[in-house]
C-alpha cells in the first residue's frame, strides 16, 4: 500500500502519493511544478528600448548584456552519475527477463516473478530466508533429557517420522525418542558399558519405522541395533582396543553402508551387511563420512590429517585416488552436504574456522571465522544446515583470542546465511545459558531442533 500524507486545510481528506486530489493538483513528488515567470519593466530596460545602440556604440551601459552560461561542474557530473545508472538498471532488466522489483528482497516479488516465468536473483532468492529466520526466532526449550552419566556424543533424526531422534553418549547408552509421544521420558533405553562404549555416529535405518539404528563405537564395533527385539547384530568388530570405528553414513539409494576408523581406513558393506572393500584413505582418524544427496557416486572425507576429500565410490584404490583435496589450517571435525538440494559443503575445523564450497565443483565460496575451539572433554562443535534454506547452525564457544572477543559473551547457537557469510541471528535461551552447544541438528521439515549442550 502506498503511505499517504494529510492534506493541509483539510483534516479529514488525504492525498494519495503520485495521483491527484479532489481540486485537480498534481503530486510535486512525482510532477514537475509548472513554475510562472513575471519581468517588470524597469528603468534599465526603458533605455535600452527608448535609446537605440547605434547612437552611443561605444556605451556598454546601451549594449544588451548577454547571459553566458554558468556551467556547475558538480551537477554535471551527477548528471552523468544518473545516466549511468539508468543504462545499467535497463541492461539488468534485459538481462533476466524483465523481471519486476530486480533489486528487492521482498518474498512477494520473488513469488511473482516465479509465477510469470523470470528468473529470481540473488536477493530475492535471500528474501526466502527471512519467513525461516522469523520461525526459528521463536523456538525456545520444549522438552529437555537428562538421563545420560556422561556427555552426548552424537545424535541423528529419522528421515521420514518429523518427531523421532536417536541420541548417543560418551558412555554407550542409546536413546530412540519420540518426545510427543513419550513426553520427557523415552520408551527405548540401550544402557552401554560405559567408559570404552561412546557413540562415535549412528544413523537410523530407513527401511524401519524408527525401531532399528547402526552405530559405530570406540569398542571397535559397526552394529546394528534392533530395539523391538532386542537384539544386536555386530558387522565389524576390531578386537583391540587401540582400534575402534570414528564415522558412519547409510545410503539408501545405493544400499550400501560407509564407516571409517581412526588409523584413517575406509569400509564399504552392503546395508545387510556385506563387506565390499576396504582402502586407506587418509593418514590419520577419520572424523566424518558421507554420501552427496544430488550424486550417489559421489563421497566426502574429512580427517584429523586437515584434509577434506572427495571421491568417486566406483574408483577407491588408494588415498591419491580421489577427486579434489583440499587442505585445512587445522583439523577438520564435519563435513556436512546442504539438505535443500546438496549444492553446497560446509566444513567445520577444530579452532576457529567454518568453510563454504560449492557442489559439485567444490570450490571454496565462502571462509567464516567463528570461535569453536576444542578441548578432549568437550564434544567436538560440527556445523549443520537447516532443512529448508542454505542456512547454517552451529553452537559457539567464545575464545579470548578470537578478533571481536566480548568480556563476558554468551555461548550461543549462531545462524550464517551460507552465500553471503554472514550472521543472521544469534540464539540463546535460559533454559542452557552458558553452556556449550556442541551439536546442533533440525528434523527434516525444520520445525524442531534438537541440541546437545555439555
Amino acid at each position: 500500500m502506498a503511505p499517504q500524507r494529510e492534506r493541509k486545510g483539510n483534516p479529514n481528506a488525504l492525498l494519495d502519493v503520485g495521483g491527484r486530489d479532489d481540486d485537480g493538483d498534481s503530486d510535486d513528488d512525482f510532477q514537475t511544478s509548472r513554475v510562472s515567470f513575471s519581468t517588470s519593466v524597469t528603468s534599465t530596460t526603458r533605455r535600452r528600448i527608448m535609446v537605440p545602440s547605434h547612437i552611443s556604440p561605444k556605451n556598454k551601459e546601451n549594449k544588451p548584456k548577454k547571459n553566458k552560461p554558468i556551467i556547475c561542474q558538480k551537477s554535471q557530473s551527477q548528471e552523468l552519475k544518473k545516466l549511468h545508472v539508468l543504462r545499467n538498471v535497463d541492461a539488468e532488466r534485459k538481462r533476466v527477463g524483465h523481471c519486476v522489483n530486480y533489486s528487492s528482497r521482498n518474498i512477494v516479488h520473488y513469488l511473482r516473478n516465479v509465477t510469470h516465468g523470470s528468473r529470481p536473483l540473488f536477493w530475492q532468492y535471500q528474501s526466502l530466508n527471512t519467513p525461516v529466520m522469523n520461525m526459528t526466532k521463536l523456538f525456545r526449550i520444549h522438552k529437555t533429557y537428562m538421563g545420560f552419566d556422561r556427555r552426548t556424543t552424537a545424535i541423528a533424526w529419522h528421515p521420514t517420522i518429523p518427531n523421532l531422534v536417536t541420541v548417543g553418549s560418551k558412555g554407550g547408552d542409546i536413546i530412540v525418542w519420540n518426545f510427543e509421544r513419550d513426553g520427557g521420558d523415552p520408551r527405548t533405553t540401550l544402557v552401554g558399558q560405559g567408559p570404552g562404549g561412546s557413540i562415535q555416529a549412528l544413523q537410523f535405518d530407513g527401511r524401519s519405522n524408527g525401531s532399528k539404528v547402526y552405530t559405530v563405537s570406540i569398542d571397535g564395533t559397526l552394529a546394528l541395533h534392533d530395539f523391538l527385539n532386542g537384539d544386536r547384530k555386530n558387522f565389524l568388530k576390531t578386537g583391540d582396543i587401540d582400534h575402534w570405528y570414528t564415522s558412519l553414513d547409510v545410503s539408501l539409494t545405493a544400499g550400501v553402508i560407509i564407516v571409517g576408523d581412526n588409523k584413517g581406513y575406509v569400509n564399504l558393506f552392503t546395508i545387510d551387511g556385506e563387506k565390499l572393500w576396504k582402502e586407506r584413505l587418509h593418514k590419520q582418524k577419520v572424523t566424518h563420512i558421507e554420501f552427496c544427496p544430488r550424486i550417489p557416486w559421489c563421497l566426502v572425507t574429512t580427517s584429523v590429517d586437515h584434509t577434506l576429500k572427495v571421491w568417486d565410490v566406483r574408483n577407491m584404490k588408494s588415498r591419491t585416488s580421489c577427486l579434489l583435496s583440499h587442505t585445512h589450517e587445522k583439523p577438520i571435525n564435519s563435513a556436512h552436504f546442504s539438505r535443500t538440494d546438496g549444492g553446497r559443503l560446509v566444513t567445520t575445523d577444530q579452532l576457529d574456522e567454518i568453510r563454504v564450497y560449492s557442489c559439485p565443483s567444490f570450490n571454496l565460496s565462502q571462509t567464516i571465522p567463528h570461535p569453536h575451539r576444542q578441548f578432549q572433554h568437550l564434544t567436538p562443535i560440527k556445523a549443520t544446515w537447516h532443512p529448508l534454506r542454505d542456512i547454517i547452525v552451529v553452537g559457539r564457544y567464545p575464545d579470548r583470542n578470537f578478533p571481536g572477543y566480548v568480556l563476558n559473551e554468551p555461548r550461543t547457537i549462531d545462524f550464517f546465511e551460507a552465500s553471503t557469510g554472514k550472521m543472521i541471528y544469534q540464539h540463546i535461551d535460559k533454559g542452557y545459558c552458558n553452556k556449550i552447544v556442541s551439536l546442533n541438528l533440525f528434523n527434516h521439515t525444520g520445525d524442531r531442533l534438537m541440541s546437545a549442550a555439555g
